[in-house]
Order: C-alpha cells, then structure tokens, then sequence
C-alpha cells in the first residue's frame, strides 16, 4: 500500500518537473516583441479606443492580445519622441533636439532598444519612418537594427508609390 505522504511527494516531483519544463521552454522561446509607434495618433484614433469612425482591426486585435502601454507621454515633434523611445532616456541626453538641420541625429554612443534586444538573440527591425539621422553611424542597420525598409527623413510628401530604402538601398513602394 503506497502512502498518503509518498503521493504527496510523488506529484510534488512531478509538478516541479513539469514547472522546470516550463521554464525551460519559456526560456528558449522568448516572446515576439512588436512595437507601434506613429506620428500624429492621437487619443482615440484606433477602434480598441472607441473611434467609431477609423476601423482597425488588426491594431485593435493585437492591442487585445498582447501588452498595452498607454501612457507613453511624448514630445510635440517626432525626432525626440523616437530618440526617447529608442534609449528610454530624455531627448537631450541623445542629442535629439528638433528635427532638422543634424538636430534630429541620436548620438551614435546612445544604447538603443534594438541594440539590447539584438543581445539577447533577438532579430530586429524597423519598417517606416526613422527619422534619427540617416548617414553613417546613425542609420538604423547601424544602431541595432538587422531589417529597416522605410524612409529616413521626416518631412517629405509622398504618400503613394514612395522612393523607400531597404537597408541602405534605394527602393520604389507600391501603394
């Protein structure tokens, strides 16, 4: 006859196996990290926030899904608010501050988030508007980012079939 006391000890092995397990495959799995950051968004722009006008279903299912941080307070231009969310330090501290004339460039001693997660195993990209400096040590494929398609700039009106880059060459956008 097997005692109360082994069974206790039995499925308490047996669960801290299976938590091992768990953490194990937690560990070699980390999450997909998936950020959206846009220009001009306001409030309620977005279905999940109650705009009745702007159908976004699929920002609206991933905001339901995943992780929401939304109280992400940012500066009146776009440079600094990039500058601030790439190194999760205060605009002036990276250099950033407006966004033309070389004020927009994130000083290339500046760890960024992509730089971090790239130590960590992660693949990285951007995919937009990037508008931190475009030449040299402050493009993004030399700030930690492995993909970037997009535009460097920030002040340009083509808003169909747009001269684009793809990490470092000129490419043609459809759309």
């Amino acid at each position: 006859m097997i005692s109360s006391s082994s069974i206790r000890a039995a499925l308490a092995w047996a669960l801290s196996v299976v938590a091992l397990g768990a953490a194990h495959a937690a560990a070699a799995r980390p999450p997909n990290v998936v950020v959206l950051l846009a220009d001009d968004q306001g409030w309620a722009d977005l279905g999940i926030d109650g705009n009745t006008q702007a159908h976004t279903p699929r920002i609206d299912g991933l905001a339901r899904s995943g992780t929401r941080f939304d109280r992400f307070f940012v500066c009146p231009v776009c440079a600094p608010t990039r500058a601030e969310f790439l190194t999760g330090r205060y605009y002036p501290r990276g250099g950033v501050d407006g966004v033309d004339s070389g004020r927009e460039r994130l000083n290339p001693d500046e760890t960024t988030v992509a730089q971090t997660f790239k130590a960590a195993g992660y693949a990285t990209g951007v995919f937009g508007k990037w508008h931190n400096g475009g030449q040299g040590p402050y493009h993004p494929n030399a700030r930690g980012f492995d993909e970037f398609y997009g535009f460097i700039g920030g002040h340009w009106g083509w808003y169909f079939d747009a001269p684009l880059e793809h990490n470092g060459q000129p490419v043609r956008g459809k759309g």
